[in-house]
């Protein structure tokens, strides 16, 4: 799915202009084991600075492999692409926020947070 940001203020603004989210670029996996590399680079190939920008979420039922991590890494450093995996876990914890009136971008900004300072 490929769905347009036009936000201007809050996380999804920020998003906007820090990762050039100017479209939100959603692949849904629906694989009972984590996804592998090939899953990060097909929507890797996607994002393109002059295109749909640099970010884009994965959603898929279970926690991504470690390995993953390099992955990540590598299109963050060399290309700056940001992709974030959410997991259901992560869903419910989104839904579950929007419920008690916190910003579900929230856990996103979280894991970008996490993930960047693991650099």
């Amino acid at each position: 799915m490929i769905l347009p940001n036009y936000a201007l203020d809050g996380m999804w603004a920020y998003f906007r202009t820090r990762y050039q989210a100017d479209y939100v670029v959603i692949d849904a996996k629906n694989y009972s084991g984590s996804i592998k590399k090939d899953e990060v680079l097909q929507i890797a190939n996607y994002l393109q600075r002059h295109g749909l920008g640099l970010f884009a979420l994965i959603f898929t039922r279970v926690e991504p492999d470690a390995q993953l991590l390099y992955i990540l890494r590598e299109q963050w450093v060399l290309h700056d692409k940001m992709i974030v995996i959410l997991s259901d876990s992560d869903v419910k914890q989104m839904l579950t926020n929007k419920k008690t009136g916190t910003d579900p971008a929230e856990l996103i900004r979280q894991k970008i947070e996490d993930f960047r300072i693991s650099l």
